[in-house]
């Protein structure tokens, strides 16, 4: 059996031989009219109205041309009850008004018994009044006298279609087919009304309780002003339209696309399907691509793709405004290469034709915007076809001006610092030997007053304090300078070393120790460094009567290992404590006067920990070191 174009096809087998694997043609609708209509105007291609009937002695296929009817032959009452019985996938009934087991009118009503919906069509091969007659009393459909052979077809494919009691039956398109749709008259009435699977919820009330109504009685009021300008335009101007509505559910508003178009200008067939899903994900795309552009315009980093076999090049906003470019115009590969800087251009084309042939592509390079020399990093992945020819690239422009140019004044700065640091490191130091020196010598010629003994004791302090601090320049040099990686230390052996070292060259402080006999972490060798000078910190700045030092090692919570250290003495200014643990930024008048805790602060940050010096509760001052623990 031929489907036409536009016709829905279903593979329906049944437990019936006449009727196993065929293929069944359904229409959309039972109206004829208003399926060409949705079929015509709706964008599917033309298609002959099939219907599918159980043929009971009539021989259909004989008399007619199968344009309008395909049949399924049986030859008696009994095999049609059967069939009707066994829930044949068939439009209606064909039968004959003579039957060799009865006749047409008892088919009829016990057709009705079993499927009300199912039409009856009968075919009576003379006239009779009193056959009709009787036909009718039994609820046949439509009773066509034989004479009728040229229209028969017509006339049964008609009668199926049309049948008034096909309203409440739904066939296999509509199960097939998902949407739901409806016809709109002149005066803005529904004249007819189906529902596909699934689209209960595009539709504000029942199919056939919508039929008769306006628009506005039978859609929310938006909704209904958006379809009546819609179908209202569609029957001026011939033109098909898609809107838009949206109707309140149980569940929530259900978004509804409507496709609206006309075939003769009289009436209007509106297809609706829902898209409240598509739609959340169109808004949720829309604000990932906003959040997109946001992030690439932040960043200054634009995207572009490029298909090699049709030369097309697709630039983001980002990238024309990076290469100083109109929106409107057409990127090219040239166009980047014109806008790259001539001392440049040479390595950019041939890093770009290495990309060709396989190669990554990361390249830092010069382009000219108005005249302004500016700098972008390029980075693109391609993919190639089994020739090995390139076949796509996805790139990124990212402009770099501002960090080549920090770069550039960090490189000055460094240099500089460098030449500072070498007079202090070596110059001082070495005039400050010549210094303490002449101190030595002037005690030893003079007969020194007190006075004068004074100001030699005072020259030789602020030496020797100047040469402690080029000794730890030194260090503070091979710290930052050093490119140790992290390794196993057990901080609690190290610090019970340390401070029985410590007690050791200084009776007169007195040590409180709580430290594990093991506890590893992962740090970098000058991590002893950085303990010792803690531990340095404490004695030396303490005024205690005797003076104290408790050091505790302990293991978090959260596996973190803590190294606190707790003097006696009178604690930290607030602006140098607030300088060590990063809460002020250092100025001429404000910087801390020692490098001992400074050193420490950068070891324990190349460590992966943190420094933290604060008050204690009865005075003094508590130094914590945090560090991560061996395994993270």
């Amino acid at each position: 059996m031929p489907v036409a174009t536009g016709a829905v096809g279903i593979n329906a087998p049944v437990a019936l031989p006449w009727a196993a694997d065929r293929a069944v043609a359904v229409t959309v609708s039972t109206n004829a009219a208003v399926t060409d209509t949705f079929i015509l105007e709706m964008g599917l291609s033309p298609r002959m109205e099939t219907v599918r009937v159980l043929d009971v002695g009539v021989g259909v296929a004989d008399a007619v041309s199968d344009r309008w009817v395909d049949a399924v032959p049986v030859a008696t009452l009994t095999a049609a009850l059967d069939g009707v019985g066994a829930g044949a996938d068939v439009d209606g009934v064909v039968t004959a008004l003579d039957l060799p087991d009865g006749d047409g009118v008892a088919l009829t009503r016990a057709v009705r018994e079993r499927d009300p919906s199912l039409p009856v069509v009968v075919v009576a091969d003379t006239g009779s009044e009193a056959a009709a007659s009787d036909a009718i009393a039994a609820g046949v459909t439509d009773y066509v006298p034989r004479s009728a052979d040229a229209d028969l077809g017509a006339r049964i494919a008609a009668a199926v279609r049309d049948a008034p009691e096909r309203a409440t039956r739904r066939p296999g398109a509509l199960r097939a087919f998902p949407d739901a749709w409806f016809v709109v008259d002149a005066a803005g009435r529904v004249s007819d009304a189906r529902a596909g699977h699934d689209a209960a919820a595009v539709l504000p009330d029942d199919p056939t309780a919508m039929c008769g109504r306006a628009l506005a009685d039978v859609f929310p009021a938006s909704a209904a002003e958006t379809l009546d300008a819609a179908t209202t335009c569609v029957l001026q101007t011939g033109e098909v339209r898609t809107v838009e509505y949206r109707l309140p559910t149980s569940s929530g508003d259900e978004w509804v696309e409507a496709r609206v178009a006309t075939a003769d200008g009289t009436r209007a067939a509106v297809a609706a399907r829902p898209i409240t899903e598509r739609k959340r994900e169109l808004d949720e795309l829309r604000r990932k691509q906003a959040h997109l552009s946001q992030a690439q315009e932040v960043a200054r980093i634009g995207s572009w793709y490029r298909h090699f076999p049709s030369e097309e090049l697709w630039w983001s906003d980002i990238v024309y405004d990076i290469f100083g470019r109109s929106r409107e115009e057409t990127p090219t590969h040239e166009t980047v290469l014109s806008s790259v800087h001539p001392d440049d251009r040479d390595h950019v084309e041939d890093r770009w034709n290495a990309a060709l042939a396989g190669e990554p592509y990361d390249i830092e390079h010069r382009i000219l915007v108005d005249g302004e020399t500016r700098w972008v990093r390029e980075r693109a992945e391609l993919s190639f076809s089994d020739d090995g020819d390139p076949v796509d690239a996805l790139g990124v422009v990212h402009d770099i001006t501002d960090r080549k140019e920090y770069e550039r004044r960090l490189e000055t700065t460094n240099e500089r610092l460098d030449v500072l640091h070498r007079v202090a490191r070596h110059d001082i130091r070495n005039r400050m030997n010549v210094v303490l020196g002449c101190a030595s010598e002037l005690r030893y010629v003079l007969d020194a007053d007190p006075a004068t003994s004074r100001m030699l004791d005072r020259i030789e302090e602020a030496a020797r304090e100047l040469l402690d601090i080029s000794t730890q320049l030194r260090d503070a040099d091979r710290v930052v300078a050093s490119d140790a990686d992290r390794e196993p230390i057990d901080v609690a052996s190290l610090a019970r070393d340390l401070a029985a070292e410590f007690a050791g060259e200084d009776p007169t402080v007195e040590w409180y120790t709580a430290i594990p006999d093991s506890l590893p972490v992962r740090a970098t060798p000058a991590l002893a460094v950085a303990i010792m000078n803690v531990f340095e910190n404490a004695v030396e700045h303490n005024e205690g009567d005797p003076r104290r030092v408790a050091v505790v090692v302990s293991e978090r919570d959260d596996d973190r290992v803590e190294v606190r250290v707790v003097d006696d003495g009178p604690g930290l200014p607030a602006v140098e404590r607030e300088l060590l643990v990063g809460d002020r930024e250092p100025t001429q008048v404000a910087h801390s006067s020692g490098l001992g805790l400074w050193i420490t602060r950068w070891i324990v940050g190349n460590a992966g920990g943190s420094l933290d010096v604060h008050d204690g509760r009865n005075g003094g001052t508590v130094v914590t070191i945090d560090l991560p623990p061996e395994t993270p």
